[in-house]
């Protein structure tokens, strides 16, 4: 037999194992979504965002493409509603498992032994209780909350759970508490870890902490300690005012987020895409000529804070020629266009081109009454980091430059003494 029939063969073997395989996976996974129902459990395979709509901490509450997939909901022995799913995010994917508690609290961290703190948590790191034990990193916003949370009693139900499965990875997350890699693979070995994840959240609700209650959030898109952001996704409307490319045709707009941080300036941010054609010509060995028309696809990133009141044209980009100030270091990282030379030096004071030496910002221009940057990627990270900037920006500009331009006072509580003018 030739080379050519072995490797005919081959394939074919290879074809009909994937086949079987494909049948006995296929088998496995009805015997086991049968287990789980048999203990009077749901099994969904594609639940809708609803079931993670509420959750905002980490893997939750981060980036734009979230997705839930295979998920078990049921209730413990005492009657206590539990979740275990599969997760995917921009950052992370795997199983989470979580319990309903009694309230909504604040965002508290519990992990032993060697595992790794969660991608984009922003919590201060606490020093564990006592009666804890050692090898337990605790973080949390609020730290008081977290000395009134850990109870002795709360601590014996942590210690119980890790006992069997080391490496727990906890949080609070709202009215959740919420634990990563649950054992979800074997409903026998799943039964009694919910069991002791509900021990841990009835020593939670056993807690004094009434005072610490959040109120209720609607079943939106939440993001991360951004409780002002929203979900938009899609809204053609922005592209008559923001400074998208208007060449080509078929403009659309996604992921778009609307909102703003504290007292900062609101923002828009999304992804506008747009197709252009192009006639191609080409010529074949014989010389006759063929003329097509080619479709491409493009897209770009749009972000701008919205200012109180229009203000003369003033841009900043990285390196490049631009209005010389009195620091070098500055002029060599920055190069400042602006249409008034004398706006642009009242803006761009000592104290501030020494904020944008220690925060260097992403290449930015006030036009009119917007601040939009060109930040190089649509993500959280970009808009919240822009986010902060700008705000920090806006704080340092004088008191005068924004009584010249027609307000009764600055809009933003002012961060310096320099800016206090």
């Amino acid at each position: 037999m030739n080379g050519v029939g072995l490797w005919a063969i081959a394939l074919i073997v290879l074809a009909a194992a994937g086949v079987v395989w494909g049948i006995v996976a296929l088998i496995q996974r009805q015997r086991y979504i049968r287990s789980l129902r048999d203990r009077g459990w749901t099994f969904v395979g594609s639940p809708s965002f609803d079931a993670i709509a509420r959750l905002e901490n980490p893997p939750f509450g981060l980036g734009f493409r979230r997705s839930p997939d295979d998920q078990i909901t049921g209730r413990t022995s005492a009657g206590r509603p539990f979740q275990v799913i599969e997760y995917k995010a921009e950052q992370w994917s795997g199983w989470v498992g979580m319990v309903t508690l009694s309230r909504r609290l604040p965002e508290l961290w519990m992990a032993a032994g060697e595992t790794r703190p969660r991608y984009g948590v922003e919590a201060s790191v606490v020093p564990a209780p006592g009666h804890l034990g050692p090898g337990w990193q605790i973080g949390a916003t609020d730290p008081a909350f977290a000395a009134e949370a850990l109870t002795a009693q709360v601590g014996a139900q942590l210690n119980a759970m890790t006992a069997g499965l080391p490496g727990l990875n906890a949080n609070i997350d709202g009215d959740q508490l919420v634990v990563l890699d649950p054992p979800r693979k074997d409903p026998e070995l799943l039964a009694p870890w919910l069991e002791q994840l509900a021990g841990v959240a009835a020593a939670f609700d056993a807690a004094p902490l009434d005072r610490w209650i959040l109120p209720e959030l609607g079943p939106r898109m939440s993001f991360y300690h951004h409780p002002d952001w929203h979900w938009i996704d899609v809204d053609d409307s922005v592209l008559q005012y923001t400074p998208v490319t208007s060449s080509g045709h078929a403009h659309r707009t996604s992921e778009l987020v609307r909102g703003r941080d504290g007292d900062g300036p609101p923002f828009v941010a999304f992804r506008h895409h747009w197709k252009t054609t192009r006639t191609e010509t080409t010529t074949d060995s014989e010389g006759r000529t063929q003329t097509r028309t080619v479709e491409d696809s493009h897209s770009e990133e749009i972000l701008g804070f919205q200012l109180p009141i229009r203000m003369p044209w003033l841009q900043v980009a990285r390196n490049g020629r631009g209005i010389s100030f009195e620091s070098a270091a500055f002029n060599e990282r920055f190069a400042v266009s602006a249409q008034d030379q004398k706006f642009a030096y009242d803006v761009m004071h000592p104290r501030q081109l020494e904020y944008l030496m220690a925060n260097p910002p992403a290449p930015f221009r006030i036009q009119e009454d917007w601040v939009w940057f060109s930040p190089g990627e649509h993500s959280h990270q970009a808009i919240a980091h822009c986010s902060a900037f700008v705000r920090g920006f806006l704080a340092r500009i004088p008191r005068f430059v924004w009584r010249n331009l027609g307000l009764p006072d600055a809009p933003y509580p002012q961060l310096d003494s320099t800016s206090a003018r």
